[in-house]
């Protein structure tokens, strides 16, 4: 008999109006530590502007999972949590959605130090790269 069945085998205790149960106090388990993942996330606002073109952000976050699984899980709890709409200045509906949760990858150095790598992709196609166009400061 191991020192759990000791544990399953105790009944309750009747204490007045409650009870207690020996099973709810037994030893805690060490805590898990968390890993640090970084998950690209991509949101695009649409708008029912006549004139409206895509607006798309791409954001890196931090997520700290126990699983690989775990950060993909938070990381779309995340974007969907960005989701919002709202009637900006000319009276249009803007609403932005999570278009794609991109990657999510372990973050290789997680001391955060001035130089930490916080994300890294490989790609073959440097013209496409090169003529990505960010937006100019009169966009933004």
């Amino acid at each position: 008999m191991s020192g759990n069945d000791d544990l399953d085998a105790i009944g309750s205790i009747t204490i007045g109006p409650g009870t207690i149960d020996p099973r709810e106090f037994r030893p805690a388990t060490e805590p898990v530590e968390l890993e640090p993942y970084v998950a690209v996330l991509v949101l695009e606002a649409i708008s029912d502007a006549a004139d409206h073109e895509p607006l798309y952000e791409e954001s890196f976050v931090l997520v700290k999972a126990e699983s690989p699984e775990e950060a993909q899980e938070k990381a779309t709890e995340y974007g969907r949590q960005q989701e919002t709409s709202y009637q900006n200045e000319n009276h249009e509906m803007i609403t932005w959605k999570l278009r794609q949760v991109v990657e999510v990858k372990p973050l290789e150095d997680a001391t955060l130090d001035d130089g930490a790598e916080l994300y890294s992709r490989f790609f073959r196609n440097y013209e496409a790269y090169r003529s990505f166009d960010p937006l100019t400061e009169e966009d933004a």
